[in-house]
């Protein structure tokens, strides 16, 4: 509750259609979610077994890893960081579906808008289309303001 009424926009009661408008919102936006948070298995596979994908998308991988290396100024190995992604999207996505608790549903929200903002820039500086991860940024912030309410 103390995140919640953290993020809430004021505190009086709404309207039972309101908030069945909301619930349907998140509980939409969260199985729209799904496949993006299920893609954290393809990101540990290409941690830990990269030889069972296609050379294709071990490229592109590698690209958005080597990007994000210099971003931070280090090398990071690519198990780590994958390995990293695909637990941060899998549990991710167990929290969204509440699995985690109301307050970790929450924070995971937030934490996907982050990841969301990471992904457009990436997109920008691989020179891709940013189409796609910011109307997936918007899902979450949508989200996020609905959960709240």
């Amino acid at each position: 509750r103390g995140l919640r009424a953290a993020f809430s926009l004021s505190n009086r009661r709404r309207p039972s259609a309101v908030l069945c408008a909301m619930s349907a919102l998140v509980t939409g936006i969260t199985w729209l979610w799904t496949p993006i948070g299920l893609m954290g298995f393809l990101h540990l596979l290409i941690a830990f077994k990269p030889d069972v994908l296609p050379e294709k998308i071990r490229d592109k991988f590698e690209k958005n890893r080597k990007n994000w290396c210099g971003v931070v100024g280090m090398d990071i190995s690519s198990n780590v960081f994958w390995g990293f992604f695909g637990t941060c999207k899998i549990s991710g996505l167990l929290a969204i579906h509440g699995l985690m608790g109301p307050a970790l549903d929450m924070v995971a929200n937030v934490c996907w808008i982050l990841m969301m903002v990471g992904a457009v820039y990436t997109h920008v500086m691989l020179k891709e289309p940013i189409g796609a991860p910011a109307a997936c940024l918007g899902l979450m912030v949508v989200r996020l303001i609905a959960l709240a309410l």
